[in-house]
């Protein structure tokens, strides 16, 4: 075997393992495809062969003597650099293409410069936003693209100049806002070899942020008035109410109650103006605050004005030496219900109307003006028209008390409200005293008819003496006070009531007739068979008109009662 000094350090041997050996033992491999070349004299060409960890491509060429194959010429080369050369290029061509995936799939907008301000790389979303070609703008000074319009100003410019990472807003040509942010990339001297800019779209974050903040009021619109109908809800559970004068007050009453505006809550006594006041301050933004009731009528004219607006000290014999706040100053942020007010007297009208204009008040004994946050509810059961005609009343003090009057119609004028209110009253009075009474439909029949000049007081007083006094567990005629039971025909005309509404007579008559057959017949399916109504129809009848707690007697028990 005859070899040169390449192929020695090519197959990696010493000349002793190579020197008397014999082909096959040197490489097993080698030597049976050599084998081939001395039985056929073909050459092999390209012939990949591994000698431990080196890799080489062999030429095998037959040697001849006088056309006798004697022996074999192989020239071979290491390619085993190559392979690994090979293998790190397909893995930067991996790594490249991995890199332009993420590049152009970001919905940001990617812009790359060198250290001139040169653009050697852009993404589609860059494109897009600028609205341009990729050839319009690679290999482009930004200083050039700045100079045509395409932006007012670069990131890349300003990076290159401050050598630091720079965020700002850019308007393109279209106006167009970005939101750019420029990073500098350093080589191992510490000098800028690139700049990477990331551009991002304001005009989409913008419509994103428009949107949230439309849905943001809405849920909060949506909140607000379920909060307003919950509200609305639990604050009319506390009124009973079934006539449409009751309702529209109380639907009166929630519409004020947003606001600030005075009201002045008008009615006869015991209609329940102080309930409303209530509703309207609980309904109120300032349902937080107190609700501070002031009764006129019941403060002596000497010393209401420092009730009212309180006192410095030594303002007068028998003043505290401490002084005193006025019902004003207590019902700071909240309410203030000046009842009876048209028992004020005229000195302390004026000072009212100064703090309705100025909402400031001034202690008696004082000159310093206190500003107090209050709302003002004035209620009366005076006629204040004909007070201020009489000059009894303050004609600019009227108007700025009733700004939002409220009149409660009294219980004569709004008949079917009683069956339901003695049914309320009836089951208060009955878990307060521990019984279980219950009204005939007789008695339902004539508190009906009864006038009640004390309004829904006398009602509930009525009730609960009825409740205590009553000896049996059912309510009779016989039961209620004289003064009751004398009351006029329920079809009667009725002082101080329209008696042309037909609706209410109808009604009355309604209910008197039911009552006084379910007193008859005994039973609700009796009833309705001589009614010629179906059961379920005289079923609703009575819980409509507030008789489902009237005790039903058999034909004669009343007389067997008494």
């Amino acid at each position: 075997m005859v070899y040169n000094q390449a192929a020695r350090t090519i197959a990696g041997l010493q000349p002793h393992e190579i020197l008397g050996k014999r082909m096959g033992d040197i490489s097993a491999e080698a030597w049976h495809d050599m084998q081939e070349i001395l039985a056929t004299g073909r050459p092999q060409i390209g012939r990949k062969v591994f000698l431990g960890n080196t890799t080489i491509i062999a030429n095998r060429t037959a040697i001849r003597d006088n056309d006798e194959v004697v022996g074999v010429l192989s020239i071979f080369q290491d390619v085993s650099e190559y392979e690994n050369l090979a293998e790190e290029l397909a893995a930067y061509k991996e790594l490249s293409e991995q890199l332009d995936v993420i590049i152009e799939s970001s919905h940001d907008g990617l812009w790359i410069s060198d250290a001139q301000g040169k653009v050697v790389r852009v993404n589609q979303a860059s494109l897009r936003f600028a609205g341009a070609r990729a050839e319009e703008v690679i290999g482009k000074d930004m200083q050039e693209l700045v100079d045509k319009g395409q932006f007012d100003r670069s990131a890349t410019l300003e990076v290159l100049k401050h050598g630091t990472s720079v965020s700002l807003v850019q308007t393109q040509y279209d106006g167009k806002q970005l939101m750019v942010t420029g990073n500098p990339v350093f080589d191992d001297q510490g000098n800028i070899r690139l700049v990477v800019v990331n551009a991002r779209d304001l005009t989409e974050l913008n419509c994103l942020q428009a949107e949230l903040e439309k849905s943001r009021l809405l849920t909060q619109q949506y909140r607000s008035e379920l909060s307003q109908i919950h509200m609305h809800h639990d604050l009319s559970s506390q009124v009973v109410m079934r006539s449409q004068a009751m309702m529209r007050a109380f639907d009166t009453a929630m519409r004020v109650a947003k606001v600030d505006s005075s009201v002045l809550l008008a009615g006869e006594s015991g209609v329940g103006k102080g309930l409303f006041a209530k509703l309207i301050h609980e309904a109120s933004p300032r349902r937080d605050g107190p609700l501070v009731r002031v009764d006129c009528g019941g403060i002596p004219a000497t010393l209401i004005e420092a009730e009212l607006f309180g006192y410095e000290p030594g303002a007068f014999t028998g003043a505290l030496e401490s002084g005193k706040p006025g019902y004003f100053e207590l019902a700071q942020s909240g309410t203030l219900l000046l009842d009876e007010v048209g028992e004020l007297p005229l000195s302390v009208q004026a000072k009212l109307l100064r703090f309705l204009e100025d909402n400031e008040v001034v202690r008696v004994g004082s000159t310093t003006p206190r500003r107090i946050d209050v709302r003002v509810i004035a209620a009366t059961n005076r006629d204040l028209d004909l007070m201020v005609q009489e000059r009894l009343f303050r004609q600019d003090l009227y108007f700025r008390l009733k700004v939002v009057p409220l009149r409660l119609a009294p219980l004569r004028e709004r008949v079917d409200d009683i069956p339901p209110l003695v049914h309320h009253f009836l089951n208060h009075f009955n878990a307060k005293c521990s019984t279980s009474k219950k009204l005939s439909p007789t008695v339902v029949d004539t508190l009906c008819r009864y006038p009640f000049p004390g309004n829904v007081r006398e009602l509930a007083n009525l009730v609960e003496q009825l409740v205590v006094l009553t000896p049996g567990e059912v309510v009779e005629l016989g039961d209620l006070p004289a003064s009751v039971r004398q009351a006029r025909s329920s079809l009667a005309v009725r002082e101080g009531t329209d008696h042309w509404n037909l609706r209410q007579a109808v009604l009355r008559l309604e209910l008197e007739l039911i009552s006084r057959a379910m007193q008859t017949f005994g039973s609700q399916r009796e009833t309705a068979k001589h009614l010629g109504l179906d059961h379920t129809t005289l079923s609703r009848k009575v819980k409509r008109l507030g008789l489902e707690s009237v005790a039903i007697l058999q034909p004669g028990a009343i007389k067997q009662h008494k």
